[in-house]
């Protein structure tokens, strides 16, 4: 059974975010590997891009949202650390079983499980983490652990295109039959995950509410420990400040579905309009996203805390409003054109502010939650934005390039027209967010 911390120690908390960041950057890689292999998928399985959308997004959100609730509110009373390290194994078996897929129906099941799976980990990680370290320190941790969403997304692309090359066209196995180059990728990538399972073991369970302090958000008691941990007594707290909590998840929500539009079906506008190998594809886009995503969130963060530290309250929410600004016009240009350098400059661009909210998004939600509400308030977070975000962002694009354009090519100027759309909605939410953020605790 996992021990309770005692003891501030810097270097093991580090150690914490690492292992966690690491989880889930294999959760991304896990989940994204699918959009490298987007022809060879729908080759096998006969299935249009808007089926190829829902595999990548509704079907994947749908599970993984509502499951999320559920283990949130287990993440509130039991022990974190055993959930998060089978919710690992899940997610990887299953991963493994994508690659033994031979309908569309198939590959949906091992997606749905895949999805519940990765719902028990950013709930009690998070949790975790506000344990490990203080208000001063949380949006640089938080930023450390979300850099994991955008190096797993990297290195799905990276990955997948090395396997391409690396592993052979067909092979044929006992009892299995033979398997398709694609279906071997999905099976080198997910049995290698029971060994993160492992590793997430090593974690400490942290004392809940170790850096609550006199300054953080009350709430008034109620009468026994059973329903201060009630979901009824959570969801009383939620409702008073609905208006805040809407206009951040949603806003919030808006910049994740540009995020995974992108994610999903560039790399398809590389292959199909510029006429990219998809091994060359998988090494070009994730070498950038594995440098530029990361990056954009670790900058997030130290800026967030940079601003903080000079006095202003509200640094969580100015540096992901700025970022979605800083954001339109390389995502809304970045695939209207083909000329490869301006292509390139503009997704690298695209893939640094795209993730500039990162650490931020969570940082902000648990300023204004109650400590023994954040596991909560984070599953909601991202029950919303799941659904919004990876739930409608592959979708959006494929019906788009499916029923108004009619032409798979066109995949570039569907994933413009989202970015024009939704964008500025994200930035005017969070303009909002701010402002009432401002107005509730008079910050400077």
């Amino acid at each position: 059974m996992p021990a309770l911390v005692k003891h501030e120690n810097p270097v093991y908390s580090w150690y914490v975010v690492i292992i966690l960041m690491l989880c889930y950057a294999l959760a991304f890689i896990d989940r994204q590997i699918l959009s490298l292999l987007v022809d060879p998928i729908k080759a096998d399985l006969g299935i249009s891009d808007t089926q190829f959308g829902l595999l990548q997004g509704l079907a994947f959100a749908l599970f993984y949202t509502f499951v999320g609730l559920f283990l949130a509110n287990l993440a509130d009373k039991k022990k974190r650390v055993k959930i998060i390290a089978i919710g690992v194994a899940a997610w990887s078996v299953m991963t493994a079983m994508c690659g033994l897929s031979k309908s569309f129906f198939h590959m949906f099941l091992a997606r749905v499980g895949v999805a519940v799976g990765e719902a028990a980990l950013s709930p009690a990680a998070y949790s975790i983490i506000s344990d490990y370290f203080p208000k001063r320190k949380l949006g640089k941790a938080m930023s450390v652990y979300t850099a994991g969403v955008y190096l797993g997304s990297g290195l799905a692309f990276l990955i997948g295109g090395l396997l391409i090359v690396a592993l052979p066209d067909s092979l044929t196995l006992p009892i299995v039959g033979e398997l398709k180059n694609w279906q071997l990728i999905f099976i080198s990538i997910g049995l290698p995950g029971l060994l993160f399972a492992l590793l997430s073991l090593t974690i400490r369970e942290p004392k809940r509410g170790r850096y609550q302090t006199a300054t953080d958000i009350k709430v008034d008691k109620p009468s026994s420990v059973e329903n201060e941990q009630s979901i009824t007594h959570s969801l009383k707290f939620f409702k008073s400040k609905w208006p805040m909590f809407v206009q951040h998840n949603i806003g919030f929500a808006m910049l994740t579905l540009v995020g995974y539009a992108f994610h999903s079906w560039a790399p398809s506008f590389f292959i199909r309009t510029m006429a990219w190998s998809p091994e060359k594809t998988g090494m070009v886009y994730g070498t950038i996203a594995i440098i530029a995503s990361p990056l954009g969130v670790l900058c997030g963060g130290i800026l967030g805390d940079w601003i903080l530290k000079r006095g202003y309250n509200d640094a969580f929410f100015k540096v992901p409003f700025y970022g979605a600004i800083a954001l339109l016009l390389p995502a809304g240009f970045a695939t209207l054109t083909t000329d490869t350098t301006l292509v390139l400059t503009l997704i690298t661009l695209l893939m640094f502010f795209s993730s500039f909210h990162g650490g931020m998004a969570v940082a902000s939600l648990h300023t204004i939650t109650p400590i023994q509400y954040r596991a909560q308030a984070t599953a909601i977070y991202l029950f919303v934005i799941n659904l919004i975000g990876l739930g409608l962002g592959p979708v959006l694009v494929a019906v788009l390039t499916d029923y108004v354009f009619q032409d798979p090519t066109a995949v570039g100027k569907s994933l413009s027209l989202v970015s024009f759309i939704i964008i500025p909605i994200a930035i005017l939410l969070l303009w909002r967010t701010k402002a009432m953020y401002n107005r509730k605790y008079n910050q400077k």
